[in-house]
């Protein structure tokens, strides 16, 4: 393929959201450029739809874009903030909008959507799970020499409510301890979950148990983790971490599955169940495929885009 010069990423400031933007335009782009966009209620409510007063609060932020060859957002957001960038500044920049922009498609040039959204538009093309930057490469740079021979397990834990956590995870943790008794246990969760649930975490854990929830814990363990766990296991209201975890070659098993009614997430887990494993395995898996490449190889984006 044939990268173009530069893209330019808009951000609010969602870690997961932004990671898609930038996995996307290190692929197609020789240089990034990341314009942090701050918002405040009402607009963080009211994008992406532009109603009255919504300039006041992003021309100051967006300065004159005139050298991009792509403006490249994620989310609902950002999506009202590039169609309000295309609207009032003259550019050449194709636009590129990953996740569903509210419906609001005629903004962009390329909308990108993960297939459990069923979404189907002219301008759509679809991947599995999330855009993430966890290819070989990656694993390969990353992967370290496990000194201990102690198997590493991971439990990735997003935010799956709580009646998960008041009727379930500690009879989960107590099965992971009973079979993975030998192991070291790393526990690394979403800044997402509550306050209460946080404490709950941390008044169950044991001393020589790993544990990270916020930046209070130092540095976040995710990264290393999945590049050199043996078993993930990851809840399963987390698309993003359930893909990102299916790129490595751990054994894979999901949590609170019973807690999740998104038909959308039902979908997606569907849609790997031959990528997961039993609760006790902890042999080597089969990698899902990298949804980045696979995008690039089996859609037409980079003709729209004119790259090819």
């Amino acid at each position: 393929m044939n990268k173009a010069n530069k893209a330019r990423v808009l951000s609010e400031g969602t870690r997961g959201h932004e990671i898609q933007s930038l996995t996307l335009a290190k692929t197609l782009c020789r240089q990034q450029q990341i314009t942090q966009i701050r918002l405040s209620a009402p607009w963080d409510w009211l994008l992406p739809r532009l109603l009255p007063g919504i300039g006041a609060v992003l021309k100051p932020q967006l300065q004159d874009e005139t050298d991009s060859d792509f403006i490249i957002t994620t989310g609902r957001r950002m999506a009202g903030a590039a169609r309000w960038l295309r609207k009032h500044q003259n550019t050449q920049a194709k636009y590129i909008q990953i996740l569903n922009p509210g419906h609001h498609f005629k903004g962009f040039d390329v909308v990108l959507l993960p297939e459990h959204d069923q979404v189907h538009h002219n301008k759509v093309i679809c991947f599995r799970g999330n855009l993430h930057p966890f290819n070989q490469a990656w694993f390969s740079a990353h992967r370290q020499v496990n000194s201990t021979h102690k198997p590493h397990v991971a439990i990735f834990i997003g935010n799956p409510g709580d009646n998960y956590f008041e009727q379930q995870f500690l009879s989960d943790l107590k099965q992971i301890r009973s079979v993975f008794n030998k192991a070291r246990i790393h526990l690394c969760g979403s800044p997402r979950l509550k306050p209460k649930t946080q404490r709950f975490i941390r008044s169950i854990i044991k001393a020589e148990e790993q544990l990270w929830l916020n930046h209070t814990d130092g540095d976040n363990p995710y990264g290393f983790l999945l590049a050199n766990a043996d078993k993930i296991f990851v809840t399963a209201d987390s698309i993003n971490m359930m893909n990102e975890a299916g790129a490595s070659q751990a054994a894979l098993t999901l949590l609170a599955k019973d807690f999740v009614q998104s038909k959308k997430h039902r979908r997606f887990i569907d849609s790997i169940t031959g990528r997961l494993s039993t609760f006790d395995c902890l042999d080597k898996a089969m990698s899902l495929p990298d949804p980045l490449q696979h995008l690039l190889q089996n859609s037409d984006l980079l003709e729209r885009l004119e790259l090819a």
